[in-house]
């Protein structure tokens, strides 16, 4: 021990004196209050969900380690920084810390927006020789639709003889936020749903979206059921090392660019929290310093968003595959947008389902905030983060060993709360909070507790258990469908999910030979035959619904609309995407054997929006806005 403490800081005390300073303005940050208005037809949706790292499974910790370290976002680590048992530390700091800022902005955006519609969805980091590094979600936030889904982290760069300089850190004051919004591909099909990204993560955010697209496509061509799951963007960063160079279709935090079909680029901050609020954080946090340096102003950007977007379009592909867990036929008359009573009952009963799931899992939401944020954990995180910026002020103007001595004992630290909360010892010597006094040598003195690692299978759900005790108890939600309501209790949300289905299935009987499962669909640019969900007369696409067509090169039409003799015919919405072109174009308005004909809406990457006049498939020129016939979701 005596050794590798030695090594250490012979390493730490090389260099120049730091400073360690932040910007005190977010390029998120807003004047505007903004009132958030749903038009939405669904009751069944969330309007937010906020996906983060809380777990690493121990079968991960050790390819997380590595992947943190030579894929940091700042610069580049060093061969012989990169195995030091801090920068370990550094790295479980970054989910330690993530559990806790997230919640800043969970409870900010809950506070504003209608009860229930803001979801937490915690991931566990795993591993295994298939897939490599990738994470999944451990509750069934995700299976519910969303309006928006942020991927929200904080982020230390991993050299520890650096934290002192430039790189981006979240230690003390200083904040270092990863941000991603997205959405279902609908929402805007030019950049697959992606909406905005933290300028390192956009590559890996790209093609996560990406992918969630051409798999939803190939799945529905197929007949099949789509169980991808989209993977926190942060993790796939790490797991790809974003080697693609391919350009991207992107735009600046700025008004004048807004209306370009790009993603928005965030800027990596280091933000300077409140000094004021973080001297006496622990015995008053009433006034949250994150929320005042970064929160508030990315939650009036997030509420712009939701006013400025088609909430039916954004949540319609993700109420169809929730559907399809009641009533597959169900599902498929909803792609057909089918009238009729029978119909109709069924889907209301199907919703108000869904939107009782959504309650039950807004309550678990409740309960990990309550964990994560008001209790111990939060407590001994304020502890820390209190301690830390004592620290930092104390040594700001004194020598570089000084300062990297603080910082490498108070970034351990907060890998030891981790991992102590991870294996349960929350109780332990690793949860004390940080005193101005701490010698490096003591925190060494900690290594058996922060060493101990969690070897259960059932870790992730153990860790939730700890931070959120409340997650435990039975939940129970009424459900109101028509003029009857019913009172679904379970103690998980398995247990809810068969009550659902069971109560579905006793009150109406499932949609049975409606749709034929062959219809044919086609598109004049493909050789190949597509698939057609929806009215369907002798064998081909005939009236509303969905149809798809994929060719072996890769490219792909959806489209959404009216159909006659197997071809777009009608008012619709086709997305085109082809092998060898980056992003998808949109058509949006009157189609006639297949092409574009009338005033039509045109959306490709990297462009403005704009309406033409269409010819059998060609353009013709401008035409007027009030002219086009939009797509109803």
């Amino acid at each position: 021990m005596i050794v590798i403490l030695a090594a250490l800081l012979a390493a730490l005390v090389s260099g120049c004196a730091g400073t360690a300073r932040g910007t005190k303005a977010s390029a998120l940050t807003s004047a505007k209050d903004v009132e958030v208005t749903d038009y939405s037809l669904s009751k069944a949706d969330a309007l937010v969900v906020i996906r983060y790292p809380a777990i690493i499974h121990t079968d991960a910790e050790e390819p997380y380690f590595h992947a943190f370290s030579i894929n940091a976002i700042g610069g580049d680590v060093p061969p012989a920084n990169r195995t030091k048992k801090v920068t370990t530390r550094i790295a479980q700091s970054v989910i330690a810390k993530s559990n806790y800022y997230v919640m800043s902005l969970y409870r900010e955006l809950q506070r504003e927006l209608p009860e229930n519609t803001v979801l937490l969805s915690p991931h566990i980091v795993l591993w295994d020789r298939e897939d490599g590094l990738y994470s999944r979600p451990i509750l069934a936030t995700e299976q519910i639709p969303s309006v928006l889904t942020l991927d929200f982290g904080v982020y230390s760069y991993p050299d520890p003889t650096e934290l002192m300089e430039s790189p981006p850190v979240t230690f003390g004051d200083l904040v270092t936020p990863l941000l991603v919004v997205h959405s279902n591909r609908w929402m805007q099909p030019s950049t697959n749903g992606l909406i905005l990204a933290s300028d390192p993560l956009l590559r890996a955010s790209w093609d996560q979206s990406e992918s969630a697209a051409l798999h939803d496509v190939e799945t529905k061509f197929s007949y099949g059921v789509t169980e991808w799951q989209r993977e926190l963007d942060f993790v796939h960063f790490l797991a790809s090392r974003n080697s693609d160079s391919r350009s991207l279709p992107r735009k600046g935090l700025n008004e004048s660019r807004r209306q370009l079909m790009s993603v928005e680029q965030y800027p990596v901050e280091k933000i300077r929290l409140d000094g004021l609020l973080l001297e006496n954080l622990v015995a008053d946090y009433s006034r949250d310093p994150f929320v005042e340096a970064f929160v508030r102003g990315a939650g009036a950007s997030i509420k712009s968003l939701l006013n400025s977007v088609d909430h039916d379009r954004a949540t319609f592909f993700a109420r169809q595959q929730a559907l399809a867990r009641f009533d597959p036929e169900l599902a498929v008359a909803f792609l057909a947008r089918s009238g009729g009573e029978s119909v109709r009952a069924r889907l209301q009963l199907a919703e108000a389902l869904i939107e009782a799931e959504r309650r039950f899992l807004a309550a678990q939401s409740a309960g990990l905030f309550e964990g994560a944020y008001l209790g111990d954990y939060g407590n001994k995180m304020r502890e820390m983060i209190q301690g830390e910026y004592s620290l930092l002020e104390d040594r700001r103007d004194m020598a570089r060993k000084q300062n990297v001595t603080t910082a490498f004992a108070a970034l351990a630290l907060a890998g030891s709360i981790y991992a102590a909360s991870a294996s349960g010892a929350v109780s332990g010597i690793a949860m004390q909070g940080v005193s101005a006094t701490m010698a490096l040598g003591a925190l060494w003195a900690m290594s058996s507790t922060m060493d101990t690692r969690a070897d259960s299978a059932e870790m992730s759900e153990n860790f939730l258990a700890l931070i959120a005790p409340a997650l435990e108890r039975q939940i129970s939600v009424q459900m109101e469908w028509l003029e009857s309501k019913e009172r679904i209790s379970a103690l998980g949300f398995a247990e809810f999910r068969n009550k659902t289905l069971t109560l579905y299935q006793s009150r109406v009987r499932s949609l049975q030979g409606e749709f034929e499962d062959d219809c044919q669909f086609r598109h004049p640019g493909f050789r190949a035959q597509g698939r057609w969900f929806g009215s369907c007369v002798g064998g081909v696409a005939d009236g509303r619904g969905y149809g798809v067509v994929v060719d072996a090169a890769g490219s792909s039409v959806e489209y959404l609309g009216d159909a006659a003799g197997g071809l777009p015919s009608g008012t619709g919405g086709m997305i085109a995407r082809y092998a060898n072109r980056t992003g998808a174009f949109y058509f949006e308005g009157g189609f006639d054997a297949g092409l574009p004909n009338g005033v039509v809406r045109v959306e490709e990457p990297g462009r403005k929006p704009r309406t033409r006049e269409f010819r059998a498939g060609k353009d013709v020129g401008s035409a007027s806005e009030s002219q086009l016939d939009r797509l109803t979701f």
